[in-house]
């Protein structure tokens, strides 16, 4: 535990106070859970929570964690968050996605809890929600970045329509939402046309806290759909970087695609905890954007950008993402 308050002094700047669960509250639980974990009390910004520490990382099965989690959060009435000294990146996804909160001293931290206690004092979603574009709306732009050569200032909204294989209606509020943030003008009167800003650089830096993640959620399956498809994430980063493929290989699928392919039956074991392959289910075609920027089939690199800059990311990775954006942007 000693590692962990130097890790949130260090992050955090509190010093905490850890000492272990009286037995009052640990002779409540299953032996099972007593004999799997070590439980300790600690404070955190006015909440008090409960460190389960636990002994073997490669034993993690996160939803079944996450029952163990919800089964003690009932007995103690407790935040609770689980602490290991390692964590592989699939089991830190797994977690992530599970919504379990966990630290890993020295490394990183989600602190799941603690965020839903932070955004009670933001405004609204909805009033968070206009200020973040649209998934067509983000389309549109990070085309206009990586295609400087087919200025899209030079299409109607109809043509643009056509071009990102959207509805009238569908384009009209991507572009409406472009507006109402101030990355384009809307010139013309019976025949509209969009102008960005020309300087990328300002252009991207005017966008950055309105951008979303394209990846609606990851799930995994055991044999590769048969359909085209996009390497993403970790895969994706060996031609725009100097980092290695990872051994699990992600894919994007639009997710009109997934759901058919879904609905179909055509994916095998589909789930959301293991599989040999990862699909990140897209909320835009990434086929549009990524057409003549990569020799391979991968989305396109300020997407894969985005989708991984808020993660829990190690040091090689955020390296490999600043060469992107510099490539890319600059």
């Amino acid at each position: 535990m000693e590692k962990l308050k130097e890790y949130i002094h260090q992050i955090l700047g509190k010093d905490l106070e850890i000492k272990e669960l009286s037995k009052d509250y640990t002779n409540k639980l299953p032996f099972l859970f007593k004999n799997n974990f070590n439980f300790y009390v600690t404070h955190l910004h006015n909440h008090e929570l409960i460190l389960v520490q636990v002994n073997k990382e490669d034993a993690f099965n996160a939803a079944q964690l996450r029952q163990q989690v919800l089964a003690i959060q009932k007995v103690l009435d407790k935040r609770i968050i689980i602490v290991t000294e390692d964590i592989t990146a699939i089991n830190r996804k797994r977690l992530i996605d599970q919504k379990i909160s966990f630290i890993v001293p020295g490394k990183q931290m989600f602190l799941a809890e603690l965020l839903i206690d932070i955004q009670d004092f933001n405004k609204d979603k909805a009033f968070q929600k206009e200020f973040l574009l649209l998934p067509s709306s983000q389309l549109i732009l990070l085309y206009q970045i990586l295609h400087r050569e087919d200025n899209l200032s030079q299409y109607t909204f109809k043509e643009l329509a056509e071009k990102f294989q959207y509805t009238q209606m569908g384009i009209t509020k991507a572009i409406e939402n472009l507006k109402r943030l101030a990355i384009v003008e809307v010139v013309g009167t019976k025949e509209k046309n969009i102008v960005f800003e020309t300087d990328i650089q300002k252009l991207w830096k005017s966008i950055e806290k309105h951008l979303v993640n394209p990846v609606l959620k990851t799930l995994y399956v055991d044999e590769k759909p048969t359909i085209k498809m996009y390497c993403s994430n970790a895969t994706a980063l060996e031609e725009y970087s100097d980092m290695n493929p990872s051994r699990l290989e992600y894919f994007a699928i639009e997710k009109s695609k997934f759901y058919e392919l879904e609905k179909t039956n055509q994916l095998v074991n589909l789930n959301n905890e293991s599989g040999n392959y990862a699909l990140e289910v897209w909320k835009y075609n990434p086929e549009l954007i990524t057409k003549g920027i990569t020799k391979k089939n991968n989305v396109d690199p300020l997407s894969l950008y985005i989708s991984l800059k808020n993660g829990f990311i190690d040091e090689r990775t955020d390296m490999a993402l600043d060469q992107i954006i510099e490539k890319y942007t600059w």
